[in-house]
């Protein structure tokens, strides 16, 4: 949680909300509400409720990744402007085919992800298994039990799904965290965020950027 926070800290430090470009970017209002989400999530995942969990990950990466699609093929349009673009892709505007119509770095592994949330969202057999009571009693209390397997998976993606948010957008305002940034130590914060939850893709493309401005930034294995 403080991590988000201090990213959105970073985004508003580098780019004042006046500045029309940002003010209408889908992606910086997804991010913000990554926080919101983010409570819920942490919520979700202190009552059991693994499920809920992943199926709220899944919305946030697909809502991430519909913003940057939006934000990157229409950067100076107003928000009416892209909210209707929005409307004419409702379709097919989520998922692996929307990650592929995007020029992201990375698409097999955030289509990976996708597809390991989409297989506890979905009715599937993974999901089913991982979801299937002991006994009867357990459907009908309405109570949801600890399963520390199912709290690993969701930390798992949790934090992959983290990861895929920062990443991405990066990719579309990379000067977040470049030399630019007045405070260097709340980026050095946010580094060793990075490097402690290993976030490969987020660290990657901060060595792509050269963003560290002389901090080392190790790559996550």
């Amino acid at each position: 949680m403080k991590a988000i926070t201090q990213f959105i800290i970073a985004f508003y430090e580098l780019h004042p909300r006046k500045h029309k470009k940002i003010r209408h970017s889908l992606t910086l209002f997804r991010v913000i509400s990554f926080y919101r989400e983010f409570r819920w999530i942490q919520n979700c995942l202190s009552r059991y409720a693994y499920h809920q969990c992943i199926r709220e990950l899944r919305f946030v990466l697909d809502s991430t990744i519909q913003a940057y699609y939006v934000d990157k093929r229409h950067y100076g349009s107003t928000m009416p402007c892209k909210l209707e673009i929005v409307k004419e892709i409702d379709k097919w505007g989520f998922g692996g085919r929307l990650v592929d119509k995007t020029d992201l770095k990375h698409k097999e592994d955030i289509k990976r992800l996708y597809g390991e949330l989409s297989g506890y969202a979905h009715s599937t057999h993974k999901e089913l298994v991982s979801s299937l009571p002991q006994d009867a009693k357990e459907i009908a209390d309405l109570r949801f039990y600890e399963d520390a397997e199912m709290k690993e998976v969701c930390l798992k993606l949790a934090g992959q799904t983290i990861d895929a948010v920062f990443f991405v957008t990066l990719s579309l305002f990379p000067k977040i965290l470049g030399p630019e940034m007045r405070s260097t130590n709340l980026r050095k914060s946010v580094l060793v965020f990075f490097q402690k939850h290993k976030c490969r893709l987020t660290l990657e493309k901060l060595h792509e950027l050269h963003a560290s401005d002389g901090i080392l930034v190790k790559h996550a294995t």
